[in-house]
């Protein structure tokens, strides 16, 4: 019995971190401007959440996390004597990340959004290519490989996606977040 909690403990671990590792990541660098600082960062708090993960009930992972690598970040300066100009870039770099936390966070809603206007709206070929690329990550040569078609074809049928799901005014931070997504 504890084995098994033990392994879906693992499994929602896993998933969690797979899911944000990257972001976060990001959003540390932006912050500390140091990448060994920011991988620092990462690993205590995805230490710290897999021991809060059996005590602490966390209704938004992805929230709690981005306030904890700024909590992180926060801790990593306190120690430090700044100068005027680095506690100015220090400041933006919060502002900054916080506009990107919030962007994160609403991030998945987007792209969401285009998902679901892509299978309604594109033919059953082109969404197929469509989501091999911006779903699964796929290059355009693996798909062509998979489905034994010329990298033309696929290139066109994404170029087609695109341009369907634009005239139906899909907004354009979504198709940005989309593609950053597929990158």
């Amino acid at each position: 019995m504890a084995t098994n909690t033990f392994l879906n403990k693992k499994l929602v671990f896993n998933t969690i971190y797979t899911e944000n590792w990257k972001g976060l990541y990001v959003f540390a660098l932006k912050i500390l401007q140091n990448k060994e600082s920011a991988e620092d960062v990462l690993q205590e708090i995805f230490t710290d959440f897999w021991v809060r993960m059996e005590h602490t009930e966390i209704a938004n992972h992805k929230a709690y996390l981005y306030q904890a690598v700024r909590n992180q970040c926060a801790k990593k300066f306190a120690n430090k004597s700044l100068t005027t100009v680095e506690l100015e870039l220090l400041a933006q770099s919060f502002l900054l990340a916080d506009e990107e936390e919030t962007t994160a966070i609403h991030s998945e809603e987007l792209v969401d959004e285009v998902y679901k206007a892509a299978e309604t709206l594109l033919p059953p070929k082109c969404h197929q290519i469509f989501t091999l690329r911006f779903s699964q990550q796929m290059s355009i040569a693996d798909i062509a490989l998979l489905l034994e078609i010329s990298s033309s074809t696929v290139e066109n049928q994404i170029n087609k996606a695109l341009k369907i799901l634009r005239s139906e005014n899909i907004g354009n931070l979504a198709f940005a977040l989309l593609i950053a997504c597929a990158n």
